[in-house]
């Protein structure tokens, strides 16, 4: 299976020089906003990937060629490049659009109703919900008038390492997208 995700240019020669490259907190500009949902995240990786022991941070990775000036990937004038991958395993698939919903701390249901009865939900029972954002067939089963249609154009993929046997192909560019705040809270200077 084909892969792609995508980088700053740092990010790849650091890969180069080390062979792979490991998911980084550090690394990562959504972290500091994001930590509890990313942190889940990690949790259903170990829970899910058999190999996974839950060291490393997710590196994303999408089943679609990603816009390389796409809003959400780099700031303008960011060095970057789009790596196609062919993966051994360890993939953890999810709906991208679905993930918005732990992204907002929001349970996902599957209809009104079940919204409306997620107002007496602990944080545990929407925790619990977000579980569905890997569930296609359940995604796919959803009102659609209350979530939209699933597509599954739209998986994205959360893998702890990828490394350069993995590369099969490497698009260099430099991020012409629309200026962009960081989002999240300023990064803390060190």
């Amino acid at each position: 299976m084909i892969v792609y995700t995508v980088h700053p240019e740092s990010i790849y020669k650091m890969m180069r020089e080390q062979g792979y490259y490991e998911g980084s907190r550090t690394h990562s500009d959504h972290a500091d906003w994001f930590e509890r949902q990313y942190n889940w995240m990690v949790a259903q990786m170990k829970k899910r990937l058999p190999n996974y022991e839950g060291d490393e941070y997710p590196v994303w990775v999408w089943k679609r060629h990603p816009d390389r000036n796409g809003p959400a990937n780099l700031r303008r004038g960011t060095r970057g490049v789009i790596l196609k991958l062919i993966p051994d395993e360890d993939i953890l698939w999810s709906d991208f659009e679905s993930w918005h919903f732990p992204l907002n701390e929001g349970p996902c249901t599957s209809s009104e109703e079940e919204w409306k009865e997620a107002e007496n939900w602990s944080t545990k029972e929407i925790e619990k919900s977000w579980e569905m954002i890997f569930d296609f067939e359940k995604l796919s089963n959803r009102d659609p008038d209350w979530s939209g249609t699933f597509d599954p154009e739209w998986i994205q993929g959360v893998t702890p390492r990828i490394t350069m046997d993995q590369v099969k192909k490497v698009t260099r560019f430099i991020a012409k997208g629309p200026k962009r705040k960081t989002y999240g809270p300023p990064k803390k200077k060190k």
